[in-house]
């Protein structure tokens, strides 16, 4: 991705990794010169810059955002660097290509000759980090082999070579959840099915006793198969506590518990909780607000959140398009996800998954009210309304158990006399209109079977069940 791409509209500043890597020095030599361009005449981001940089104690924790990224790769952190190429050998794996690289490692295709797999190698390079990054590389293998989930990424091995060390890890023939987000606009179900399945890995690295502290569409992985994987547990930790796992589990060991030298704070600045941004004490809960700044990105278009202002107004709500209907249970799962105080989010992000997934309520909404006449009249058993050139009207009685049965593609016009008033459930199955004093018209908007009822000034109500199918 270029530069030119990465600087957000309309106020064309730069993102946050964008920033971060400026600060942290792994922008390369090519790309700085415009940030500096930029930086000249904005101060909002040279307040952003000044804060990165100065949470940097030492040469050595510089640290662009950490990715396993099969699209654009991040900078590196010394452009000047020199890389392996294909053919190389790391161990027993024949090195195929670059895929992406980070501000203190490199993921390459590979290939393991003995077993006839493709594998991701992670491996450091030179100003990788030092000792700090070896430990973490160990950290990330350590936490990836404590998890065995399908929406985790699976890791392979832990190896060594030359001193330095690697992990070979299942090669995903895909994208990351950010770049599908971008390939083309998504209905709202299919975003949300997607991060649900993506929120299971992370429910299960805290049933793990693990917290991820990094969680962004740039660290999921989605495969050909349409399966995501949370990857990049770099920056993971031990977190057993209010919404983590069991008490019980396995403490990674000691060295690499605190990696962060004092003052830093890891992670994506947009994506952290407002206690992980302060640096205080962090459990799932803090993955939690991060997953949801996400769904709220990708469901909305926008973050919850404006992470380049400073203060009180860091934390003040962004605007949503309202042309966006979500059913109520998600925004109020959203809602309580994102809440300043992690007491008043959910006590698990199992609890948050199980929210987004139940159906909504059925919702009611009145569609024709003051027409004189009696009931909905059609015949017949299972009543089948095939698309014809003209709306058809069918004037046969209805039986109320009767389902109807619609296609996608057409509107259908029915003779009502009588109707009173007529209402539907859910609103993204049908929409129904009156066409004067005694017809109905019905047009299906998508996939499913909705409730439909009738009321007739007699005081009677009939109850349909109307099935809209593919065309």
């Amino acid at each position: 991705m270029s530069l030119e791409s990465r600087f957000r509209a309309p106020d064309g500043c730069p993102d946050e990794n964008v920033l971060a890597g400026f600060a942290s020095g792994s922008l390369s030599l090519s790309d700085a010169p415009e940030v500096e361009r930029h930086l000249d005449g904005c101060a909002t981001c040279r307040a952003l810059v000044a804060v990165v940089a100065s949470e940097d104690s030492g040469p050595d924790t510089a640290s662009a955002p950490t990715r396993l990224d099969t699209g654009s790769p991040t900078l590196p952190m010394h452009p000047e660097a020199p890389t392996l190429g294909p053919g190389d050998r790391v161990g027993r794996y024949v090195l195929e290509g670059l895929l992406g690289q980070g501000g203190m490692g490199v993921v390459y295709a590979a290939r393991d000759p003995g077993l006839g797999r493709t594998v991701a190698l992670k491996l450091l390079r030179p100003g990788g980090g030092g000792d700090e990054g070896r430990a973490r590389l160990v950290r990330e293998a350590q936490a990836m082999a404590r998890l065995a989930h399908p929406n985790v990424l699976p890791l392979f091995e832990l190896g060594t070579e030359g001193g330095s060390v690697f992990l070979a890890m299942e090669r995903v023939e895909g994208s990351t959840l950010a770049d599908w987000l971008r390939q083309r606009e998504r209905p709202w179900r299919e975003v949300l099915a997607l991060f649900i399945q993506a929120g299971e890995g992370l429910a299960a690295a805290h049933r793990a006793g693990l917290v991820h502290r990094d969680f962004k569409p740039a660290n999921v992985l989605v495969g050909a198969d349409g399966r995501p994987r949370v990857t990049d547990f770099g920056l993971v930790r031990h977190g057993a506590g209010a919404g983590g796992g069991a008490p019980e589990a396995e403490v990674l060991e000691d060295s690499a518990q605190v990696l962060t030298r004092a003052g830093a704070v890891p992670g994506t600045p947009a994506y952290m909780s407002p206690e992980q941004l302060a640096g205080r004490e962090l459990d799932a809960r803090g993955d939690q607000f991060s997953f949801c700044v996400a769904l709220h990105e990708a469901l909305y278009g926008v973050r919850p959140f404006d992470a380049r202002a400073r203060g009180e107004a860091r934390w003040k709500r962004v605007p949503v398009p309202r042309s966006l209907r979500l059913p109520g249970s998600v925004k109020a799962a959203l809602e309580r996800g994102l809440a300043l105080e992690p007491e008043a989010r959910f006590p698990s992000m199992d609890a948050l998954l199980a929210e987004l997934a139940r159906p909504p309520a059925p919702r009611w909404r009145p569609v024709l009210t003051g027409v004189v006449g009696a009931g909905l009249l059609l015949a017949g058993a299972d009543v089948v309304v095939e698309r014809t050139r003209k709306p058809p009207v069918v004037v046969a009685e209805l039986p109320e158990a009767v389902p109807l049965i619609l296609e996608m593609g057409s509107r259908y016009e029915f003779k009502m006399p009588g109707v009173q008033r007529v209402a539907v459930g859910t609103m993204d199955v049908v929409n129904v209109e009156a066409l004067g004093q005694e017809m109905l018209r019905i047009e299906p908007i998508g996939p499913g079977t909705v409730s439909m009822l009738v009321w007739s000034r007699d005081g009677s109500r009939r109850t349909y069940t109307v099935t809209v199918r593919p065309r």
